[in-house]
């Protein structure tokens, strides 16, 4: 490079380079143990995991939008639990993040701001809270996950590693167990967090169940300094 800077991690991975069009996530919201999480899907990411740490079998969890309240529910409101398809609740840990280019910070006080090479803000030390950061891991394309979670093995697993994060946004649930877009986060034999997307259909008085492969990208991500 010319001119910038770059800072690499101890594995010589990219941390940030002012020579590329990369912004940073910066965490805005985070919690242990919730049922429930507030974030605008239009401009946020929300990645979550179950907050159990020992358990057996399999937890299935999606981030599903509330019917009602003040704010208006379906009709506007932003707040979302996390469900399994019979719409039991589900305590997790969640990193609510925002692209950094999209924050704006106050002008006063010292600090460090880098632009990346199209302008914008790609790291800005006002706008860290000392939370170690969030970082992604892997990004899976459209349609490249099967849907039919950890029956199909590989071909919907996005990690063997339980304790890493997946992006909640464009997950689903009905309540009644006959429609889901989520995760199976699965201890045991075949481990791993898989995607599993379903929708139920009545086709000739008879229910019939499709699976459905991720219709939006999904990310991998790990919380804490990466």
């Amino acid at each position: 490079m010319a001119y910038g800077i770059r800072f690499d991690s101890a594995n010589g991975k990219v941390q940030l380079d002012s020579a590329t069009t990369n912004t940073g996530i910066i965490i805005t919201d985070s919690a242990v143990s919730s049922q429930y999480v507030t974030f605008d899907q239009s401009k946020e990411f929300c990645f979550a995991k179950p907050a159990a740490t020992s358990y057996s079998g399999e937890i299935l969890m999606a981030c599903v939008q509330t019917s009602g309240g003040a704010s208006g529910g379906w009709n506007g409101d932003q707040l979302y639990y996390f469900e399994k398809p019979d719409g039991t609740r589900v305590n997790a840990n969640y990193v609510v993040g925002r692209w950094s280019n999209q924050i704006t910070d106050t002008s006063t006080g010292y600090g460090i701001k880098i632009f990346n090479s199209d302008g914008d803000v790609a790291y800005n030390s006002k706008l860290y809270a000392g939370d170690g950061g969030f970082g992604i891991l892997s990004y899976f394309p459209a349609e490249s996950l099967s849907g039919e979670g950890s029956s199909a093995g590989s071909a919907s697993r996005v990690t063997t590693d339980t304790t890493k994060y997946v992006s909640m946004n464009g997950t689903f649930g009905t309540g009644d167990s006959s429609g889901y877009f989520g995760y199976g986060f699965k201890r045991g034999t075949g481990a791993g967090i898989y995607y599993l997307a379903y929708i139920t259909i009545s086709v000739f008085g008879s229910n019939g169940v499709f699976t459905i492969g991720n219709f939006t990208p999904r990310f991998l991500g790990e919380a804490g300094s990466v």
